[in-house]
């Protein structure tokens, strides 16, 4: 590893894209300088308004550009690139930077055949697939373009998008892409480009949810028809043996019922006896038969295999579910996150949630080379209400008619007492399905707009424009839904948010199982704040911060549980968060709203 340089001896251009930096902005904006050039990590808890885009890639920028390096600024959703590509816009005013914007090779396809394949999934010839691919990675970089804009270049051209993007992305400064393509067990993107890994920087937006997607990426679930479409496969006929040995071990696994902790070593050893390999050694073997064909059922037995015993006690296996499968679920992100994180020069990961810091350093394993930063919200304290509502739960031995009852009520009151449109934010959808039921029939003055599991995006969009044309709806979501991330609600759009119930993770094998490895890393009272508190409440942040977007937006923030104003909960939120408890919602409400958007009506 290179000596660290004195940040005062590296000259650099100033890259903030903006005539003035805010207050508040400007902390945020030194100390990511600062952690740049020291070669620390800095997880920064920075709410809505900072300004945490321009602030990061400019500084990231600045300090890359000046080193020869490379920046990724990693997202968790597609939809999140674009504000990354608007802000590289204004700083390419300042310095010609070159920019390209990445997404998932089947997001990019143009040739996508039957079904949404992409025929280089498959294995099968691409007209897209040509020699014209070097002059579009060139126009690729001429201007930062967002990832439409791209094929749309590569269309007119005929070459394939994604090829032209992993071209340019060699001669690129900085790469905008998603976490999955840097934070992987396999050769990702930090190998693509031609500059040297310890030269790269890493900005992690929305990194609250790093954790959790590197856990969802490292796990994989296997049941008997997976198996049996392999045997069929006439592709894998060498690897029949192997493959009924497979089965025999997954009918073994499963002959005992369900079951909390499965040993790995049931399949490795069967395998072992009979084939002479182990489940990683099949896995590889598979993988080089299908070569480049992606086609789903070989590929999920390909993946499972790879999994299976790969990162020892840092993953739960177990058997669920009628018929059967075998799932195998990584509980320690950092046996991924933290090689990747050695690797690179260091990295900014920050979020408007990323509360606390500390709990997300010492998860993704760098808690001995970060930074941990709170900054204040820069939005006016008094035009926020937090409140907490005694008397209601959603904990599960509370849940009856009675509760849901109770649960109605104080949703009608708070919808004949907001002015505007107000967002209930449930534990589930079952939740508030059975909290509609108690509302069926009542009138209380605005219309519900109900989200679902099935609505679709424009269905949602569609519901965001009538919010805003009547200017009198009550959405009711899961908080785990599209609503409460990714969905900007800007101008005021609510004057309320209410989070219904604590949305803590239901009973499972998985929970419990993480609960007991993390109580192994970190003791028992730990375990549980971050395997259950502590999440739970990065979801009530992320609802109630749909509704103050700006310094001039107003809202009131009702928290329908009365475990918000006990502790380990109360504690846990964030001070800025922490609610007093109603006496009067009503009436408070009518306060709160009568001294910031006058009288209601």
């Amino acid at each position: 590893m290179e000596a660290t340089e004195p940040a005062s001896q590296v000259k650099f251009d100033d890259l903030f894209p903006f005539e003035r930096v805010r207050k508040g902005q400007d902390q945020f904006l030194e100390e990511a300088r600062n952690c740049f050039a020291s070669r620390t990590h800095l997880l920064a808890h920075a709410p809505t308004g900072m300004g945490k885009t321009a602030v990061s890639l400019a500084a990231g920028l600045e300090c890359s550009l000046a080193r020869g390096g490379f920046l990724f600024f990693l997202t968790s959703k597609q939809s999140q690139h674009a504000a990354a590509v608007e802000c590289l816009r204004q700083i390419w005013r300042r310095r010609r930077l070159k920019a390209v914007d990445i997404v998932a090779r089947e997001s990019m396809c143009l040739a996508q055949r039957k079904g949404g394949r992409s025929p280089c999934m498959e294995g099968a010839s691409c007209y897209f697939r040509n020699a014209k691919v070097e002059e579009a990675a060139d126009l690729l970089l001429d201007y930062p373009l967002h990832v439409q804009e791209a094929a749309s270049v590569c269309l007119r051209l005929g070459a394939c998008p994604y090829l032209a993007s992993m071209k340019a992305l060699r001669l690129a400064d900085v790469a905008v892409c998603d976490f999955n393509q840097v934070f992987t067990m396999g050769d990702g993107l930090l190998q693509r480009t031609t500059r040297e890994t310890a030269s790269t920087l890493l900005v992690v937006d929305e990194a609250h949810n790093l954790a959790t997607r590197i856990m969802d990426n490292h796990s994989a679930a296997l049941d008997e028809h997976t198996v049996s479409m392999a045997l069929a496969d006439p592709r894998l006929r060498r690897l029949r043996y192997d493959l009924e040995a497979v089965r025999d071990a997954f009918r073994e696994i499963c002959r005992q019922g369900e079951r909390r902790s499965v040993d790995p070593l049931v399949l490795d050893d069967i395998l072992e006896g009979r084939c002479g390999t182990r489940s990683s050694g099949l896995a590889q073997e598979l993988a080089e038969e299908l070569g480049e064909d992606a086609r789903t059922k070989p590929q999920e037995l390909v993946r499972f295999l790879s999994l299976w015993s790969a990162f020892g006690k840092g993953s739960a296996r177990f058997v669920r579910g009628r018929p059967p499968s075998v799932h195998c679920r990584l509980l320690e992100p950092s046996l991924v996150s933290a090689p990747v994180l050695d690797k690179v020069r260091c990295a900014l990961l920050m979020s408007g949630t990323l509360h606390p810091p500390e709990m997300f350093a010492e998860l993704l394993g760098i808690a001995d080379r970060s930074a941990c930063r709170r900054y204040p919200s820069p939005f006016p304290s008094e035009n926020r209400l937090v409140l907490a509502v005694p008397g209601v739960s959603s904990r599960f031995q509370q849940r009856s008619e009675g509760m849901y009852q109770s649960i109605s009520r104080r949703l009608r009151e708070a919808c004949e007492h907001v002015p505007g449109n107000l967002a209930a934010f449930f534990p589930s959808y079952e939740f508030m399905s059975a909290v509609m039921f108690q509302l069926r029939g009542s009138t209380f003055g605005k219309e519900i707009l109900a989200d679902s599991k099935d609505l679709s995006k424009n269905e949602r969009e569609a519901m965001i424009l009538e919010m805003r044309r009547e200017g009198n709806r009550a959405l009711f979501a899961s908080i785990g839904g599209s609503f409460t991330e990714g969905v900007d609600f800007n101008d005021n759009l609510l004057s309320a948010v209410l989070v219904v119930g604590l949305p803590l993770s239901p009973p499972s094998e998985e929970q419990d199982a993480l609960t007991s490895r993390l109580g192994e890393r970190f003791g028992r009272s730990r375990a549980k704040l971050y395997a259950q508190t502590y999440p739970a409440i990065a979801k009530v942040l992320q609802a109630s911060g749909r509704a103050i977007r700006s310094e001039e937006d107003k809202a009131a923030i009702v928290l329908l549980d009365e475990r918000y104003l006990l502790p380990p909960v109360s504690t846990a939120l964030p001070e800025e968060h922490r609610p007093r408890c109603s006496m009067d919602l009503a009436r408070e409400l009518d306060e709160f709203f009568g001294r910031t958007k006058g009288a209601t009506g």
